[in-house]
C-alpha cells in the first residue's frame, strides 16, 4: 500500500497514508542566523498555518525525536492548532507544558509501540547525537519547565534522543534525525525505508555503514544536510551544510549494502514508497 511521503527541510518528514499524516520533526519556521544566535526563538506563525492549510489529508500524530529547536520550535503551534496526540520524551512535554498545553505529550517508553487510531504505529528508540563542536553544542539535558516561552536556542536541551520507527500502510520506516546511533539499541530492529541524517556524519565512527548494516534497508533517504537557517521553497533549490558533505555521505551509503537504492527528494515534492 502507498505511503506518500514529503521532506519538509532539516529533519522534518510528513507521512501520509491514506489521508492520515503523521509528521515527525518538523521545523518550518526556518528562523535566520541573527534570531539563532542573539534573540529568543519566536516561531513564524505564518508559516505553520501555511503548512497547514496546503496539507493534503488529516493529521493524525506529530512525534519528535529529540527537543533541540530545529526540532521542536513549531511542535506547539502545531499541536494548539490542530488537538492531534503528541509523541516524545519528558523534555518535549516540559516544552509543551511552559507553552500552556500541559498533558498533550504521551511520553513514550523505549521500543514500545504506540499504536494510532489508523492503526499506524510509533515507536521510540534510544539513540545518541551527533558531536557539534566536540560536545559543546549538544545542550544537555531538558528543557527547563520554569522558564516561559519565547526560548533562546541554547534553551532548547536535547532531552532523550530517539530514533523514530513509523510503521504504516505495511511498510516500516526509520528516522534518525541526528548522526548518532546506539548499536545496542538498534539490534532487532529492521525498516524498508531509513531517512538518514547527513549533518557532521563524519563525527561518528561508524556512521552511516553501521547503522545500515543493522536496519537492512532497501532505501537510504537523505535528511538534515540543508541549511535550516534560509527558507526553503519548492524548486528553488538548496544550501547545503558543508559538515554534510552530501555526495560523499552518498557514495558511503552505496557502499554500505547491495542491493541498497539511495534516494535524494526534493523538499516538499510527494515521493511514495
Amino acid at each position: 500500500m502507498t505511503v506518500n511521503v514529503r521532506w519538509l527541510g532539516t529533519a522534518g518528514v510528513e507521512f501520509n497514508h491514506e489521508g492520515r499524516v503523521i509528521l515527525v520533526d518538523p521545523y518550518l519556521s526556518r528562523l535566520g542566523k541573527v534570531d539563532i544566535f542573539f534573540r529568543p526563538l519566536v516561531p513564524l506563525e505564518g508559516a505553520l498555518d501555511t503548512y497547514l492549510e496546503g496539507m493534503t489529508g488529516d493529521l493524525e500524530a506529530i512525534v519528535c525525536g529529540h527537543t533541540h529547536f530545529d526540532h521542536a520550535l513549531d511542535i506547539p503551534g502545531l499541536a494548539r492548532r490542530t488537538k492531534v496526540p503528541v509523541l516524545g520524551c519528558d523534555s518535549l512535554d516540559a516544552l509543551m507544558d511552559i507553552s500552556g498545553l500541559q498533558g498533550r505529550v504521551t511520553v513514550c517508553r523505549p521500543h514500545e509501540p504506540v499504536s494510532l487510531d489508523s492503526g499506524a504505529t510509533v515507536t521510540l528508540i534510544p539513540s545518541l547525537h551527533g558531536l557539534v563542536l566536540g560536545r559543546l553544542l549538544l545542550f544537555l539535558g531538558n528543557i527547563d519547565r520554569s522558564l516561559s516561552p519565547p526560548l533562546r536556542a541554547h534553551r532548547y536541551r536535547l532531552g532523550s534522543m530517539h530514533t523514530v520507527k513509523v510503521e504504516l500502510g505495511g511498510t516500516t520506516f526509520m528516522h534518525v534525525g541526528s548522526a548518532g546511533f546506539l548499536e545496542r539499541d538498534l539490534e532487532g530492529h529492521r525498516c524498508d525505508v531509513l531517512f538518514l541524517c547527513a549533518a557532521g556524519w563524519r563525527n561518528t565512527p561508524g556512521y552511516p555503514e553501521r547503522v545500515i548494516e543493522i536496519l537492512r534497508p532497501s532505501i537510504v533517504v537523505p535528511i538534515h544536510y540543508d541549511d535550516f537557517s534560509l527558507p526553503l521553497e519548492p524548486g528553488k533549490g538548496i544550501r547545503i551544510l558543508r559538515s554534510a558533505d552530501i555526495g560523499t555521505f552518498t557514495e558511503r551509503v552505496r557502499a554500505a549494502r547491495h542491493p541498497l537504492t539511495t534516494r535524494r527528494i526534493e523538499p516538499w515534492v510527494k515521493t511514495s514508497f
